[in-house]
């Protein structure tokens, strides 16, 4: 008995350790896989289960600095905006509200856009992919604006370099990591360093965001 216990031990100890094997492996794919750029689905998902992005902007954590890039485009004397990874539409209504009379806003997600359009039904929503649109080209805006869109993505300055020579531009990068950024910045000095040779009278503005002293930069500047 003893030996036929041992010999059926012999033979599922193998699978065993490969099946423990693969789940650490899983395990640590999924480690991997805690930041980075992501595809459509992924915002789709996102979207789905977070409140935040289905709140009033009012409401929204991100109002602060939403109020400030409308000030500036107020101040700026901006009339139309491309606005590239608007999301669900909440920077669309600030700035609707504060009388912007051209927007159109792009993003690869469909749910994000769906809703967007449902709730600021006076401005445009088209489901793009910022690096093929040709709203770069066709779309007579006089500024543009990535609202924690350039932090999510690999290639974003081949997306900064499609903008228009003259138009203006706002964005908001982070010091801190989120599952779907592919990078954040440690001061002001590296925003400067990564972006500021693509754009004339370029600025950087640094917000905390809460009271563990997370930070939002604010860029603005004229395309080159």
């Amino acid at each position: 008995m003893n030996y036929k216990l041992k010999k059926l031990g012999k033979a599922l100890s193998p699978p065993i350790l490969l099946t423990g094997i693969k789940v650490l492996g899983s395990f640590i794919r999924r480690g991997d896989e805690k930041s980075g750029e992501r595809g459509p689905a992924w915002y789709d998902r996102a979207f789905s289960r977070t409140v935040e992005t289905h709140k009033h902007y009012t409401e929204s954590k991100h109002y602060f600095l939403w109020s400030v890039i409308a000030h500036l485009m107020v101040r700026d004397g901006v009339r139309s905006v491309l606005d590239v990874g608007c999301g669900s539409g909440q920077l669309a209504l600030l700035l609707r509200d504060k009388s912007i009379q051209a927007y159109c806003g792009i993003d690869f997600s469909q749910k994000r856009i769906e809703w967007a359009r449902k709730n600021c039904p006076d401005f445009t929503f088209v489901v793009e992919d910022a690096l093929r649109t040709d709203l770069f080209t066709t779309f007579p805006y006089d500024a543009v604006v990535c609202a924690e869109f350039l932090d999510h993505i690999q290639s974003d300055r081949e997306v900064i370099q499609r903008i228009k020579t003259g138009a203006r531009f706002y964005a908001i990068v982070p010091d801190f990591s989120f599952d779907s950024h592919v990078r954040y910045f440690k001061g002001s000095g590296d925003v400067m360093e990564r972006y500021a040779a693509y754009f004339k009278d370029f600025r950087v503005s640094s917000f905390i965001a809460d009271r563990k002293g997370k930070t939002y930069f604010l860029l603005e500047g004229i395309k080159r």
